[in-house]
């Protein structure tokens, strides 16, 4: 067969709020992921007798420590396939920044081998598999908008809200979101505010852009705290006079949400070596169904 070319979507975390500590050592947290236009690109070639995994990014593991490897053998598994299989990955979505992007492509692996195959498992089925890859893989099923709660496995699948345009800043350096939650639990930090998220979700999906001036990240002070420069960066972005900027996920990715596009014109003076700007826009959950959809390389 020939080469499949399959997107998988970065995420942003539209707030972020640790609450309690779980028994099973993990934090509780409430979020709203929303899908956006940043991906990597897979490609599929079914083949051979084993799983192979490529990429032209050095710093991405691809043997049995890689999420598409596991989402692959997992789904091989569970299906009692003979299945071979190469996987090809251009990786645009930085590793370890708080944007989603090896759940992304676990969750994707699951979907395109689903559909290349005749569709062996159901959505409950993949659902379970990707719950045991990782707690934000299942969001990466569906895409879109959701209010997201527990460890992430938790998902209130939501009305889209209405398209909107963000500058995405990427620091060169990553960070691991175990530290991220070490350090948290180091610091002895409350949670950051009582804010109802679905509240705050409602407005945004009336299209009162102006609600995101509320959201919140529970990380921002530590990540700051340990890396200064992720502090001058935010400043940069707020000269650009966004709505609200933001740390995704434990970071260091951050973006700032603007009321309409975001021209590079507008933000060449705050370009530096340091990190890379990209102009991005959120995808609905709709357009990701449908860009998720395998096509012939």
């Amino acid at each position: 067969m020939n080469w499949i070319e399959v997107p998988s979507f970065a995420k942003i975390n539209l707030g972020l709020y640790i609450k309690e500590k779980r028994a099973d050592g993990f934090h509780s947290i409430e979020s709203i992921f929303q899908t956006i236009s940043l991906k990597d690109l897979l490609y599929f070639k079914l083949g051979g007798d084993k799983i192979e995994i490529s990429s032209d990014n050095p710093n991405l593991p691809v043997g049995p420590t890689n999420l598409i490897y596991k989402a692959a053998n997992m789904f091989k598994e569970k299906s009692n396939e003979r299945l071979g299989i190469k996987i090809k990955v251009e990786k645009n979505i930085p590793i370890g920044a708080g944007l989603g992007g090896g759940s992304s492509n676990a969750a994707v692996t699951l979907l395109t081998l689903n559909s290349l195959l005749q569709h062996p498992k159901n959505t409950q089925e993949l659902t379970k598999c990707a719950k045991k890859l990782g707690s934000d893989v299942p969001f990466f099923l569906k895409g879109g908008t959701a209010l997201v709660k527990g460890r992430g496995e938790k998902i209130q699948w939501a009305k889209d809200i209405p398209t909107f345009p963000i500058l995405l800043a990427l620091p060169s350096f990553s960070i691991s979101t175990k530290d991220a939650y070490n350090w948290w639990d180091k610091e002895e930090k409350q949670t950051l505010t009582n804010t109802d998220l679905s509240l705050i979700l409602h407005g945004m999906q009336e299209g009162k852009r102006e609600i995101f001036y509320e959201l919140e990240n529970s990380f921002c002070d530590l990540v700051i705290k340990k890396y200064p420069q992720v502090k001058n960066i935010m400043e940069k972005l707020r000269n650009l006079k966004p709505i609200n900027v933001l740390l995704s996920g434990s970071g260091p990715a951050i973006f700032a949400v603007f009321g309409s596009e975001v021209y590079n014109y507008r933000w060449g003076d705050i370009k530096t070596d340091n990190y890379a700007l990209i102009n991005c826009k959120s995808i609905s959950r709709e357009k990701y169904f449908n860009l998720l959809k395998p096509k012939e390389d």
